[in-house]
C-alpha cells in the first residue's frame, strides 16, 4: 500500500542521516560540499559512504531553497536503477535527497565553477550528449557502482521538458538488464511551471527566480511518485523494458490539481 506525505525533505524519514540534515544546514552548502569531498577522499570512502554524503547535501539544498517534497509511494531499499521524467535541475537534487544514489548528469554541469569538480568526486557521472564513447564510459562506471551496492539515477529522456514525456534512451535499461537489478519508475511534478528549466534559458536567471521566491517566503513544492519495481528479466530486451517504465511513469505523474487519496 502506498503512503502519502506532504512535508519538507528533512522530515520524510527518521534515519540518522535525515536528523543530521538540519544541523548540516547551518553551514554554507558549497563549503560543506568541498569539506565532505576532502573528508571522504582522505578516509578512502567507498561508494556507499559517498552516496550517503551526497544525499545529506541534497537534503540541505532542499531546506535552504525552500523546496517541499510530497512523496507518494515508498522508496525501495537496496540498489536499483531509478528512472524519472525530467523537468529541471531541481529533479536530481530532490531525488538524491530521497535515496542515496549516483546520478547521471549532462557534461555541461562538470564545467560549472565551484560545483562541477566536487560533484564529480561525489560519484556524479557526467555524460556528453551525442558522444558514444562518453556514453559507454559512463555505463561501465555506473555498472561498477550498482555492483558495489549503490543505486543509479537516470533521466532517460536525456533532457528537460515542460511536461510531455520525450522518447527514452536505453542506457539505464541496459544497466538494469546487465546488473539484474530492478528498474524503479519515478514520476515528478512541479507545483509551478516556472520551476521547469528548459530550452535555451541560462541557469543563473532561472536560479535567481528560485532564490527570489525563497526570500519572499515562498515554498516550492515538488511531487514525487514512486512506482513498483520492474524486473528487467521479464522483458526480451531494453526496448521493451523502456516502454514498460515509460508507461509506468506516465501513469505515476499526478499534477498538483490532483491530490492523491490516502492509501491509494
Amino acid at each position: 500500500m502506498k503512503r502519502y506525505s506532504s512535508q519538507s525533505v528533512a522530515a520524510l524519514s527518521g534515519d540518522s542521516a535525515f536528523q543530521s540534515a538540519e544541523s548540516a544546514a547551518q553551514g554554507p552548502m558549497l563549503a560543506r560540499l568541498w569539506q565532505v569531498v576532502s573528508r571522504v577522499q582522505g578516509s578512502g570512502g567507498d561508494s556507499t559512504e559517498i552516496a550517503q554524503e551526497l544525499c545529506q547535501i541534497c537534503r540541505q539544498a532542499c531546506e535552504i531553497h525552500g523546496i517541499e517534497v510530497e512523496l507518494v509511494g515508498g522508496v525501495p531499499r537496496g540498489p536499483a536503477v531509478f528512472v524519472a521524467n525530467h523537468l529541471g535541475y531541481i529533479d536530481p537534487v530532490v531525488l538524491c535527497a530521497l535515496v542515496p544514489c549516483s546520478p547521471i548528469a549532462k557534461s555541461e554541469i562538470r564545467s560549472w565553477p565551484l560545483v562541477g569538480e566536487p560533484l564529480e568526486r561525489m560519484n556524479v557521472s557526467f555524460v556528453r550528449r551525442g558522444s558514444a564513447h562518453s556514453g559507454a564510459r559512463v555505463l561501465k562506471q555506473c555498472l561498477r557502482t550498482l555492483r558495489s551496492g549503490v543505486s543509479v539515477l537516470n533521466f532517460p529522456e536525456g533532457t528537460t521538458s515542460r511536461g510531455g514525456l520525450l522518447p527514452f534512451q536505453l542506457g539505464a535499461f541496459w544497466l538494469a538488464r546487465r546488473s539484474g537489478l530492478p528498474i524503479v519508475p519515478v514520476g515528478i511534478e512541479f507545483e509551478s511551471a516556472d520551476m521547469c528549466w528548459v530550452d535555451a534559458e541560462a541557469f543563473l536567471p532561472h536560479y535567481a527566480r528560485l532564490v527570489w521566491g525563497k526570500l519572499q517566503g515562498k515554498r516550492r513544492r515538488v511531487r514525487v511518485c514512486v512506482g513498483e519495481p520492474i524486473d528487467p528479466a521479464r522483458f526480451r530486451g531494453e526496448i521493451d523494458s523502456s516502454w514498460a517504465a515509460r508507461s509506468a511513469i506516465a501513469k505515476l505523474r499526478r499534477p498538483f490539481s490532483e491530490r492523491p487519496a490516502r492509501g491509494s
